[in-house]
């Protein structure tokens, strides 16, 4: 990865002190004023780096945060394989289930919600799996923002089986993955308030089809 751009920031890799690493550089908003543009982007990217520390702290690997700038932050640069990636051309495999679940309770008890918990945010490296892009994340000891990291994910998971797959048996596999995901939370010492409100979303969204 040399430089990419998405919606909110443009991220490429440089060099820290010698050190490979990763800027990743919130980009201004035209249609915004520009006194609020700064404002909003001043201070996601300074949540963005909490965040991160935070996470680090509760012991989950993620990248290490180096510098803060006003828009930008440098931070470790991790080698590694993009989980999304490989669910391209493989099933996910039972441990990748539990090690995600873990991840998401670490960061859940010390209310740090991800707010993109997806294939597309998780790194598989020889340390072990990392998540990256805390750029939608907050800080909440709401139940029912930290089942939406779960539910997230859950959806993920299946739309990986509908769209992505031709075979039968890899849609069954992959679509009872989502469910797997739950159960590892909850193993994994999640809270079960959290758990039980995922069958909450969950029948809201049915309703919310239905009507």
């Amino acid at each position: 990865m040399e430089k990419m751009k998405g919606a909110e920031a443009v991220l490429r890799k440089v060099s820290f002190l010698g050190i490979p690493a990763v800027e990743k550089l919130r980009i201004g908003k035209k249609y915004r004023v520009k006194e609020l543009d700064r404002r909003i982007r001043a201070g996601r990217t300074k949540r963005e780096a909490r965040l991160l520390s935070r996470a680090k702290d509760a012991g989950v690997l993620c990248p290490v945060v180096y510098q803060v700038g006003e828009f930008s932050i440098r931070m470790k640069y991790l080698k590694g394989r993009m989980l999304h990636h490989e669910l391209q051309r493989r099933e996910i495999r039972q441990g990748e289930i539990s090690e995600a679940a873990g991840i998401l309770v670490k960061l859940h008890s010390v209310d740090v919600v991800h707010g993109d918990f997806t294939p597309a945010n998780l790194m598989l490296t020889t340390g072990g799996m990392a998540v990256i892009d805390f750029g939608l994340g907050g800080i909440s000891n709401d139940k029912e923002d930290k089942a939406t990291d779960i539910v997230m994910m859950k959806k993920s998971l299946g739309t990986f089986s509908e769209v992505e797959r031709n075979s039968t048996k890899m849609k069954k596999a992959l679509g009872s993955c989502g469910s797997k995901f739950v159960e590892a939370y909850s193993k994994s010492g999640g809270m079960k308030a959290v758990v039980r409100m995922v069958s909450e979303i969950e029948k809201r969204a049915r309703y919310m089809e239905r009507g």
